[in-house]
């Protein structure tokens, strides 16, 4: 505790406060040599009036209290000034550790970097060394394989000439061979000769003796024979009734026998017409005298309904329409109805024969099966074995599928080119009848006479690789085929009507009614009276392949839009 100076101030020690006050450095104004005592003076008399005042002890003790305040606060700051150090301490603390921390990250990142570069630098040496190697381990084999080329060329060098040496041998010893045989055969020779030279005497008397007796026996016969047939034409002659029964027995044999030949032709030719097989067909269902007893047995064999999609892979657009042109002929055939032929054109391979020959032997019908080259060959023939065959197609009697493989080979196109030809030079004229012989185009012809109307006895079927080189006629055929849903109306228009039909099998749809079939008039203006007996037709064919035997307006419609495309993909090749 300080205590104030009896001249009513009181001070505070220096050591007890150190660095409490600071010092202020006296300016050089503030020094100087000169002491007025004026203040000590005011200040005694101060100290005097104040301990002769009552208030003195109370003032003691005030200043006593602002004493102790002065003290704490003295001793506050040196608190905080404490802490400020030890804070200051700390932080410096941190910020070593913080940098002794760096220190060690960037040594870490630097002996990272240091041994990255170190394990390059090895790798680098490493793969130089596997590259070294494999320069070696190349340089080797290329003089290994270089020694092997050469040694080999060697060992066939020597291998050529052993061969070459062994030839000659062989040579040699054959034209040794040869001599010595010429020898030999040369020597018999003369042994021969000369024994025949020496025999020639007894053979020559014994030919004379043989030739001598020969005669005597031929002409002793010869006058027995003419001597018995003269006696007998004498007594013939003679005699009128028998030269009448002989002349008589000859001509009715002679009759005979050429009638029998000309009807055995005439019964052979029905029979054949009846049960035969044309020979154009390559295979049939129907019973033949060629197929042996064993064909008897095909009708009767169990039938299931076709399942073309087990064994025929398509995409699936096209089995649509193949499975829909499947359904249209198993329903025309039960409803009776005219057929629709078919024609599959594609490249080789995608399944047109399979197809074919799978709907033919699964629908129940008859079918027979030929080839397109099979014309050909036959020249002259051709047309009337094309008669035989439709002929024969006629009288099935449960309808036929008649499978034509490979049609472009006598189904071209030849007397429209030749006709076109025909106009233009001699040199065009020439090369378009040399494209179909005169004999195809017969076969043609025969061809088209039975398939140019309506029929419900068989069903074409075609398969070709290149559709174009077909007759254009024959790509027509298929107007010729088809029959009306509903007969046509007398009193109606030539389009109107042939799009108005009846048919107890199918149901039609309301809404294909008067206006519809004017907007499908309209829209079919410039189509012939066959091809819109076509359209119609196929609308049928769309209702029987969609097995409900229903034609919608939907199914009118898209009929309608592929029968316009077709048309209008004809014009467009027309005009071209």
């Amino acid at each position: 505790m300080y205590f104030p100076s009896f001249g009513g101030s009181s001070a505070v020690p220096s050591a007890a406060l150190p660095n409490a006050i600071p010092k202020k450095e006296d300016d050089g104004e503030s020094i100087t040599g000169k002491f007025d005592p004026s203040a000590l003076e005011r200040g005694a008399k101060a100290l005097k009036e104040l301990d002769s005042s009552p208030n003195a002890a109370r003032a003691f003790e005030v200043i006593k209290l602002q004493e102790l305040s002065k003290q704490k606060e003295l001793q506050k700051q040196i608190e905080q000034i404490a802490a400020a150090r030890a804070q200051a301490q700390t932080e410096r603390t941190k910020t070593e550790g913080e940098e002794r921390r760096k220190t060690i990250d960037h040594q870490q990142e630097q002996e990272r970097v240091t041994a990255q570069y170190k394990a390059k630098l090895e790798a680098e040496a490493y793969q130089k060394k596997l590259q070294d190697q494999q320069r070696q381990n190349e340089e080797w084999l290329r003089q290994q394989h270089k020694q092997f080329l050469l040694q080999e060329e060697q060992r066939k060098k020597t291998e050529a000439e052993m061969l070459e040496m062994r030839r000659q041998q062989l040579r040699e010893e054959k034209a040794l061979e040869e001599k010595l045989q010429k020898e030999k055969i040369r020597e018999e020779a003369k042994g021969r000769i000369l024994q025949e030279r020496e025999n020639i005497d007894v053979h020559l008397r014994a030919m004379r003796a043989r030739a001598a007796e020969e005669r005597k026996t031929k002409l002793e016969s010869l006058e027995k024979t003419f001597g018995s047939l003269g006696a007998a034409f004498s007594a013939l002659l003679a005699d009128k009734a028998k030269l009448t029964a002989l002349v008589g027995s000859v001509t009715a044999l002679a009759a005979g026998i050429y009638g029998a030949r000309a009807a055995a032709s005439i019964a052979a030719r029905y029979v054949e017409s009846r049960i035969g097989k044309p020979p154009l067909v390559r295979e049939t269902s129907r019973w033949t005298f060629s197929g042996g007893p064993f064909s008897l047995l095909r009708p009767w064999r169990p039938r299931g309904a076709p399942q073309t999609k087990e064994n025929i892979v398509l995409e699936k657009d096209l089995f649509q329409k193949l499975e829909f042109s499947k359904n249209s002929l198993l329903t025309t055939k039960a409803h009776n109805s005219h057929f629709r032929h078919l024609l599959l054109h594609g490249p080789p391979g995608t399944g047109k024969t399979l197809f074919a020959r799978t709907l033919a032997r699964e629908s129940g019908m008859d079918y027979a099966i030929m080839t397109g080259g099979d014309v050909g060959p036959l020249g002259p023939l051709g047309a009337s074995e094309i008669n035989k065959l439709f002929n024969w197609a006629q009288k099935s009697r449960k309808g036929l599928i008649l499978f034509i493989d490979e049609a472009d080979a006598f189904l071209r196109q030849g007397r429209a080119a030749a006709a076109a030809a025909a106009a233009a030079a001699a040199p065009a004229a020439a090369a378009a009848a040399a494209d179909m012989s005169e004999h195809s185009r017969n076969a043609l012809s025969a061809f088209l006479h039975h398939t140019g109307t309506e029929t419900n006895k068989f069903c074409l079927i075609l398969a070709t690789n290149c559709k174009e080189i077909l007759d254009k006629r024959y790509k027509m055929l298929q107007q010729f085929m088809d029959r009306y849903i509903r007969s046509r109306s007398s009193s109606s228009s030539s389009s109107g009507s042939s799009g108005k039909s009846s048919s107890n099998s199918i149901v039609v749809d309301e809404r294909i009614n008067d206006e519809f079939l004017k907007d499908v008039a309209d829209k079919t203006e410039g189509f012939s009276g066959r091809q819109l007996a076509k359209l119609v037709l196929a609308m049928q064919a769309a209702a029987y392949g969609s097995g409900t035997n229903a034609l919608t307006l939907g199914l009118a419609e898209a009929v309608l839009k592929w029968r316009l495309k077709s048309h209008n993909e004809e014009q467009q090749k027309q005009q071209h």
